[in-house]
């Protein structure tokens, strides 16, 4: 993941259309001038003002969502038996 200078710039990818995280689990997603913050269940939607006050001192990262295939199981659900 990239680390991000500061909080403005975590606003500026935001307003992009790019996820950003703190810790690598949570989601920073704007939608309609809000900023959105998804984690483990929990959801809550914050102000730009908001979100640059509370957030200022936090580190962020580019979320990157990656997607991983055990092989191994993917063989094993997709072979066919003959009985």
């Amino acid at each position: 993941m990239e680390q991000l200078r500061d909080v403005s710039e975590a606003l500026s990818y935001l307003k992009d259309g790019e996820i950003v995280t703190s810790n690598g689990t949570d989601r920073f997603i704007m939608k309609n001038d809000r900023i959105y913050y998804y984690d483990n269940g929990t959801r809550f939607s914050l102000s730009e003002k908001d979100f640059l006050q509370l957030y200022r001192l936090n580190r962020f990262f580019l979320y990157e969502e990656s997607v991983e295939i055990d092989e191994t199981k993917d063989e094993a659900y997709y072979r066919y038996y003959r009985k």
